[in-house]
């Protein structure tokens, strides 16, 4: 060996092995790359790789990479890292980019993340100016030591059996007619669809409050016997709650009573007939007004005398919702003894996300069924839809009426409720097409000539397996509906689209 060729090799080694020592910020770092970290060789380009911490964890996580020349100068350019793991079952497949940063002579690092333990693809791409690309892969363990080296790959020269996807700087990917069938890739056009969404919520049976009555009476007394004796009982309008004496309704009664014998008394005499007339009719509107019945009044008429035991009657059918009173009970004027609730119809009162809350229109139709009973499920519509929103659960409530021949439909009871708009006819794509990223929607869009371009859409309704298409796309258009998640994931999405 010449002295020339000695001192570039030697030359070679020190710079290979100081390549191998920076740390993670530059010489000064005070987490350098361990020693002994291997160099390899990637087209043009001798690299070293070495995670911080080692092994690595599930969280944050630093790459430093190294790249010289052959003769151990650093590569001027740029580098790029990206760790995955594939899909496995029915788990999708996972990628954290990283964000790179240089370090300066030679030197970037690269911050990322492990949502899991496990081993995860390592690929490391050079992008020196000038030259070709250069890919390196390696595979990282969170319980293993150091990075293994898979092998590496330039631009130029790429494998026969598995040729790289042509990116634009747009995110824009070329497929030819066998790649596309390789990766499942399937497409349909943008077109107006009728949509009728259906949202399924949950809901609670209530007593229609437009269709309760409570109980009272105008004058103070006792109750002398409780009929309807049961919270929940059954009644009937008309039926008789309880009977009541009073003195002060006695009194009322003698007074009719006596206005009714002067009157069948004076008949003879027009002008006296009429006056006393006109008390009795008086007594008996007195008595009315105290909400006693007119057959019970009838009565006291046909057999002239009062009852010390008057009854009170139901205002309504339904059931005793709330009862304050028992048998020997005083009350007082405008104290309430009953409260009486209709069964029939009956509120179902649906919990609706914010979300979904703008899709609410009074009037829609509703679908009722009890989760825990296979009885036919019943149909309403909406009446109301309240003006707020629980601060805690987010939601809003909406009023349904629904028949409920026979009570069968009990209050207290939570029900599944299916609200179904009315259709509109508006341009829809299939849900598959639809890539959420968190802060926006994406889908590829077939420009022809095998190129699917990435582009952002402004999605709304979801109904029948269809977004509605409030904006990005036009009628006509074709998007990927099917192996969209693997054209994605072998995009860079650069530009636009990077935040993808």
């Amino acid at each position: 060996m010449t002295s020339r060729a000695f001192l570039r090799a030697s030359a070679l080694r020190a710079s290979l092995a100081a390549a191998a020592a920076i740390g993670l910020s530059g010489c000064g770092s005070k987490a350098p790359m361990p020693a002994g970290t291997p160099v390899q060789q990637v087209g043009a380009w001798r690299i070293a790789v070495a995670n911080s911490p080692d092994p690595a964890h599930v969280g944050s996580n630093t790459l430093v990479i190294a790249a010289r020349d052959s003769l151990g100068g650093p590569m001027p350019g740029d580098v790029e890292a990206m760790v995955s793991m594939p899909a496995m079952g029915a788990m999708p497949r996972m990628e954290s980019r990283g964000i790179v940063s240089p370090a300066g002579h030679g030197i970037w690092r690269a911050k990322y993340g492990l949502p899991m333990s496990g081993e995860w693809d390592v690929t490391i791409r050079l992008l020196p100016r000038p030259g070709p690309p250069a890919d390196a892969q390696y595979r990282i363990s969170t319980s293993v030591r150091g990075l293994s080296f898979s092998g590496g790959t330039v631009a130029s020269a790429p494998a026969a059996s598995e040729p790289p996807m042509p990116i634009s700087p747009t995110g824009e990917i070329t497929l030819d007619a066998e790649r596309r069938q390789a990766l499942g890739i399937r497409t349909a056009p943008v077109e107006a669809r009728e949509l009728s969404a259906s949202v399924r919520v949950p809901g609670r049976v209530a007593y229609d409050e437009a269709r309760q009555a409570d109980v009272t009476v105008k004058f103070g007394g006792y109750v002398r016997e409780l009929v309807a004796n049961i919270t929940g009982a059954p009644v009937r309008k008309g039926q008789v709650l309880f009977k009541v004496y009073s003195p002060e309704l006695w009194s009322a009664q003698q007074e009719f009573i006596e206005a009714l014998r002067a009157s069948n008394s004076d008949r003879s005499n027009p002008a006296l007939g009429s006056t006393s007339a006109d008390l009795a009719r008086a007594a008996r509107e007195r008595l009315l007004l105290w909400d006693l019945s007119p057959a019970d009044l009838d009565e006291i008429a046909r057999t002239g005398a009062p009852s010390a035991a008057f009854p009170m009657r139901s205002p309504l059918s339904g059931v005793v919702v709330e009862k304050s009173v028992v048998s020997g009970s005083a009350f007082q004027p405008g104290q309430v003894l009953f409260r009486i609730a209709q069964l029939d119809p009956i509120w179902v009162i649906a919990s609706v996300s914010q979300a979904d809350l703008g899709q609410m229109r009074v009037g829609m139709g509703a679908t009722i069924s009890d989760p825990y009973s296979s009885s036919a499920a019943r149909h309403g519509r909406v009446e109301f839809v309240y003006p707020s929103v629980d601060s805690l659960t987010r939601t809003g409530q909406v009023r349904i009426s629904v028949a409920n021949p026979g009570g069968r439909l009990q209050p207290g009871t939570y029900v599944n409720v299916d609200l179904s708009t009315a259709p509109t006819r508006s341009l829809a794509i299939p849900e598959g097409a639809v890539l959420p990223t968190g802060e926006r929607y994406v889908v590829f869009v077939d420009v022809g000539g095998g190129r699917l371009t990435p582009r952002e859409v402004q999605i709304g309704r979801h109904a029948n397996g269809y977004y509605e298409v409030l904006g990005g796309l036009s009628e006509g258009d074709v998007v990927v509906v099917s192996g969209n998640f693997l054209v994605g994931a072998e995009s860079t999405l650069r530009s636009a689209t990077e935040k993808w």
